[in-house]
């Protein structure tokens, strides 16, 4: 029977790599060893925590049942399972105070304790793509758009990144045009040198 099994996220580390496949099945792979675990469900997120700063002692896993998957390393043993969101967990930031923030698919944003409790932190109304801690600040893109939220859930600021990519286009595509037209003009002055018949 074939193996129709693809990675659908990794996180590559100088400890190790760490495979989610689309059956579920999480590989760590280190030089020395290949460990494997089987989650009921794909992922869809992954975090990996330096508790020490210096090595990696955990991995969170978010997967499409909103379940957040703690594996202690370096023994990839999978330590526990919390139920966060009734929807897909999409990504996933630690503060610098060890707090564990988890957004998920429907724009919901978590606050996760050490114990596995999850409280919801606020809602976005937005499909989440990311999210980054700045100190106070969360910041969420989605999609193009990239916002500034408080821990509260308040939203400070806004910026439609599909803008600026439009600008660029169009700067880039001037630049184009001037390219194409310094050619022609150089291909007719070629022409203009060649001895006629």
């Amino acid at each position: 029977m074939r193996n129709n099994r693809t990675t659908v996220r990794s996180l590559v580390t100088t400890q190790g790599t760490c495979l989610a496949m689309s059956d579920g099945m999480v590989i760590w792979e280190t030089p020395a060893s290949r460990k494997t675990l089987h989650l009921r469900t794909t992922a869809t997120a992954i975090l990996g925590v330096k508790e020490d700063n210096h090595e990696l002692t955990k991995l969170y896993i978010g997967d499409k049942l909103g379940q957040l998957h703690v594996i202690n390393l370096p023994y990839f043993e999978l330590a526990h399972t919390y139920s966060v969101s009734d929807s897909t967990i999409r990504a996933m930031c630690m503060d610098e105070h060890g707090s564990l923030i988890i957004a998920d698919a429907i724009g919901r944003v978590w606050g996760v304790h050490e114990r596995g409790q999850s409280d919801l932190m606020f809602d976005t109304k937005r499909s989440i793509s990311s999210l980054l801690i700045e100190g106070n600040t969360i910041r969420i893109q989605s999609g193009w758009e990239q916002c500034l939220y408080s821990r509260e859930g308040t939203l400070s600021n806004s910026k439609d990144a599909s803008l600026s990519f439009g600008e660029n286009l169009m700067l880039r595509r001037m630049r184009e045009r001037k390219a194409l037209e310094v050619q022609r003009r150089e291909a007719e002055g070629q022409l203009r040198l060649l001895p006629s018949v």
